[in-house]
């Protein structure tokens, strides 16, 4: 996409034109990948904690990336891009790349991860780069576009962000079910298969998507070029910076500070859902239970000997069980869960099987890297076959329990991210809608409808025990989903200084990212000592701070419709 009328210039009259859908189309684009990265997540970074030995109580901590990073890179993105302009890549999308490089990176050594720690840093630098790419994106809309466009340009970006997420939280369940990607811990990685695949996946989309944006996209240089050299040159340093930053964070706008209480709830809510949902889902509906590691000086050798008998196992089954291919209608049938998928070979090693390989194990020489190994799968065989005393047998039933309970548990886990997926796709569908909507209604009233939705989605999730009824809670979640990621940003935009634009956006997600950190410090601790260890009581703790984000909304002033006029 050019600039209207002459490349990266604006008309005589310095107010910006009315942009066509597919111009706003391409210069959102880059959101979708960016959602991919994010619906990846989202959808499966508490289950790899639990995958490589985490509980419950400890998941939120793990979390902290998220919102921190978000903390503290955003407003400073946001700073140095409204201060930025090169001739060619522009403002914002150097910022959009750059992030999309380490974020793409990220995301390829993520599933690759074989211990906790190494899962928790790759998270930080997750974030911090998909940060890096996405807060320019918000301020994006509000250099492109003229007031009365700005709606449509954020409902653009929530369309977008529903179909990346759609794709990305639902792609492990996809890949399993339609495409027979092993969805069980291997002795090499207590990740499945099915996990690593989609996260490869997310990295090519993620680059990719961006590249359509930073590639067709022209900006607008300052209005006044040599103006703004002068400005920077005169205000540069890091004193002054930060100086800037804490005193722009005083003189907020008064309808911004009301819907930062807006926001503050919403977003403690969401991250209730985005941590326990998934855990919740895996246990309490599905009955499943992770693998839990074993001792931790309990030697490995055995267990190491046991596991490659076990998947040397797997894989004669798998290779038995190898029949006609499948036809496009099956295979299509299967992704979305509309016919069984092909079963795991895990599933046809039963007690006995097991017990027959426990007979066999000095036999088999262990691989000598286990004895380190921080392998769930292997600790958890140790604590079983090296407790003093115990016969064969009973060892074998155990091996045999807790192998299907960690595969209900990884479809449980896998389920949830369909969940994730439904909330997206409605998201994504009725983003049509609130492009209609936001025509003729304030973008207020459209907020207050959309989280009581929410509300009922989440609070109802809490009473579900059938997988299908959590797609019902999850559509109430999908229509508040498409309003949070818009509204507020299109009240914000018309309250707040164009040559500012980039930094408000970055404060404004403080009140994303506070509650965030409160829930990753705090709520592990409510969640073990108030609830029970109850995962899915968090999910209900979640509707309810929605009820009171709805209630927030109606204390946010007129001002923040100002410019948000019909389009003609």
């Amino acid at each position: 996409m050019s600039a209207p009328n002459s490349p990266n210039s604006l008309p005589p009259s310095g107010e910006k034109p009315t942009l066509s859908f597919w111009q706003i189309w391409n210069m959102s684009f880059g959101f979708l990948g960016i959602q991919f990265g994010w619906g990846l997540q989202m959808a499966n970074m508490s289950a790899i904690y639990q995958f490589l030995g985490a509980d419950e109580s400890s998941i939120p901590i793990l979390w902290l990336a998220a919102p921190l990073t978000g903390l503290i890179v955003q407003p400073i993105i946001g700073y140095v891009s409204d201060r930025t302009w090169h001739p060619v890549w522009g403002r914002r999308r150097p910022f959009f790349l750059i992030g999309a490089i380490f974020a793409s990176i990220a995301l390829i050594l993520m599933p690759m991860s074989s211990a906790l720690w190494m899962a928790a840093g790759l998270l930080w630098i997750l974030d911090a780069s998909v940060n890096v790419s996405m807060e320019p994106f918000r301020a994006f809309v509000g250099d492109m576009l003229p007031p009365r466009q700005r709606k449509t340009g954020f409902a653009m970006q929530s369309l977008l962000i529903g179909l990346g997420a759609v794709l990305s939280s639902a792609l492990p369940f996809i890949l399993t079910n339609g495409f027979g990607v092993g969805k069980e811990a291997t002795p090499d990685s207590p990740i499945p298969p099915a996990v690593k695949l989609a996260f490869f996946i997310g990295a090519g989309v993620f680059i990719a998507a961006v590249l359509v944006t930073v590639l067709t996209t022209r900006e607008y240089p300052p209005e006044d070029l040599e103006a703004f050299e002068r400005m920077k040159r005169e205000n540069s340093g890091i004193r002054h910076a930060f100086a800037e930053i804490f005193q722009g964070i005083g003189s907020m706008p008064t309808a911004m500070k009301q819907l930062a209480s807006v926001q503050f709830f919403t977003w403690l809510g969401l991250f209730c859902m985005w941590i326990f949902f998934v855990p919740a889902v895996g246990k309490k509906v599905f009955d499943g239970r992770p693998l839990a590691g074993g001792e931790e000086r309990v030697p490995l050798e055995r267990a190491a000997a046991l596991a490659r008998l076990y998947d040397q196992e797997k894989q004669r089954i798998a290779e038995a069980q190898k029949g006609e291919p499948k036809g496009p209608l099956e295979v299509v049938q299967q992704m979305f869960g509309l016919k069984p998928g092909d079963p795991d070979p895990g599933e046809k090693i039963d007690a006995a099987a097991i017990e027959a390989m426990l007979g066999r194990l000095d036999s088999v020489a262990p691989d000598p890297r286990a004895i380190d190994s921080e392998n769930p799968m292997l600790r958890s065989f140790a604590g079983v076959i090296e407790e003093p005393g115990i016969e064969s047998s009973l060892a074998a039933e155990r091996i045999h329990d807790k192998l299907a309970a960690a595969r209900r548990y990884q479809e449980g886990a896998a389920w949830g991210g369909v969940c994730f997926s439904m909330y997206n796709l409605v998201a994504f569908g009725f983003s049509f809608a609130l492009l209609a909507m936001a025509r003729v209604m304030p973008a207020k009233l459209i907020h207050l409808g959309c989280l009581a939705c929410g509300a009922a989605g989440l609070i109802s999730a809490a009473f579900v025990d059938s997988p299908s009824m959590l797609l019902l809670s999850m559509t109430g979640v999908g229509i508040a989903w498409a309003s949070i990621l818009s509204m507020p940003y299109a009240m914000l935009a018309n309250v707040i200084p164009g040559s500012k634009m980039g930094f408000y956006m970055g404060v404004f997600n403080f009140f994303i990212v506070l509650p965030q950190i409160l829930a990753s410090v705090g709520l592990g601790l409510v969640v073990d000592k108030l609830l029970g260890g109850d995962a899915m009581k968090a999910v209900l703790t979640g509707g309810i701070c929605f009820v009171v984000a709805a209630l927030a909304t109606l204390l946010v002033s007129k001002e923040s419709e100002s410019g948000l006029t019909a389009e003609g």
